[in-house]
């Protein structure tokens, strides 16, 4: 009879237990399944795009078959190599009938509830587009008044907020999700959003969302799709300057801008919080925007072209052409020097097709943060 030594006996266990611990890893892994998921956006209380396509995409393993379920229809996809999946939706009509929206993969469910069809818009710019409605009741008896009444249920704000970012992000978190509008909600609200889709509202008899992407005190520039800038020689300068993060190359820049930190640099904002929702189907944009494009020491000789670049930027990511941009150009500005030659290139910037102005000249107060946004969301 052969004796067996004990520490060949340990080395033989050891090999075993080896053997066992990485075939059971493996096998684990062969059968481990990716979540599936949908894109942040779609959270209960939403509001999808009436009359045209509405894309809903996510998330799951390659090659398995998510089906999507809305009112009356059923849409499948099948799950791409790099693990997303995109249906689209035929067109629908308006409706305010709380319904839900459903995606399910091989026995998982996602179910976003209370779910309206109307006109979303795309609301953003800087601080007085961010500005909301319990600020202006500060000034104004009527905003209290009018945060008292709305109790208005078909009207749906989404707020996305998230931090500039160098590279375009794939997704938005939901913890933020849609809120539906009432006298405990709407004072979180942009107010020149607030106002421009309660008259909506009122006129269309349509659920509204507002998706607000703005960010008090930033120029123009964070809010351009890269691919935009290479539309006009100042903005590709600003670009390469922004990509060496050479803040003072930017502010030096003629027609440049006197960029302060991350979040003012080419792109970065549109990284973060449009570009994850491009493909989300929406009516059209408002713009609120300007002040930080010509402050002291700003130059806003070219900021017509940085328009262009904005509206014909958000065109072509969102892949409508004729995407609707209405903007804000600023009021009266006192002794604000650089306020006048801005609202020029406001002006010029309705060549584009598809645009208009809302014109706040007589709007005029001694604070950069005018209050009334009743009539500029009118």
């Amino acid at each position: 009879m052969h004796t067996v030594s004990k520490a060949v006996r340990h080395r033989a266990i050891r090999i075993c237990l080896a053997i066992m611990l990485i075939h059971g890893w493996i096998s684990g892994y062969s059968v481990a399944r990716a979540e599936l998921k949908l894109a942040g956006i779609f959270s209960d209380h939403m509001v999808l795009q009436r009359e045209r396509p509405v894309p809903v995409w996510g998330w799951a393993d390659k090659g398995r078959v998510v089906t999507v379920q809305f009112a009356d229809q059923i849409i499948t996809a099948k799950v791409n190599d790099d693990g997303t999946w995109q249906a689209i939706l035929k067109p629908l009509a308006a409706s305010d009938e709380a319904r839900k929206l459903v995606a399910a993969c091989d026995g998982e469910t996602v179910v976003v509830a209370d779910v309206v069809v109307g006109d979303v818009w795309h609301a953003s710019g800087q601080s007085n587009m961010a500005m909301n409605v319990q600020a202006v009741a500060k000034h104004f008896s009527q905003a209290e008044a009018d945060i008292a009444a709305a109790k208005l249920p078909t009207i749906r704000f989404r707020r996305i907020d998230e931090p500039q970012s160098v590279v375009p992000t794939k997704d938005i978190p939901v913890k933020a999700g849609w809120s539906v509008c009432s006298p405990n909600t709407v004072g979180g609200f942009s107010a020149a959003a607030f106002y421009f889709a309660r008259k909506f509202q009122l006129e269309l008899a349509v659920p509204i969302g507002i998706v607000d992407t703005s960010r008090g005190g930033t120029p123009i520039e964070p809010f351009i799709p890269r691919a935009a800038f290479k539309s006009h020689p100042t903005l590709l300068r600003e670009l390469e300057l922004g990509d060496q993060e050479d803040l003072l190359g930017i502010w030096k820049l003629p027609g440049g801008v006197r960029a302060r930190d991350a979040n003012w640099l080419p792109g970065r904002l549109f990284h973060s919080r449009l570009a994850p929702i491009n493909r989300f189907a929406v009516r059209g944009a408002i713009w609120y925007q300007g002040e930080s494009n010509c402050g002291d020491g700003e130059d806003p000789r070219d900021y017509r072209h940085k328009m262009r670049a904005l509206i014909t930027g958000w065109r072509t990511e969102l892949g409508n052409d004729a995407l609707p941009v209405y903007f804000v150009q600023l009021p009266g500005s006192g002794a604000r020097a650089g306020w006048p030659y801005l609202r020029e290139q406001q002006r010029l910037s309705m060549g584009l097709p598809h645009t208009g102005m809302a014109v706040t000249i007589d709007l005029f107060h001694e604070d950069i943060h005018p209050p009334n946004k009743f009539d500029v969301g009118k």
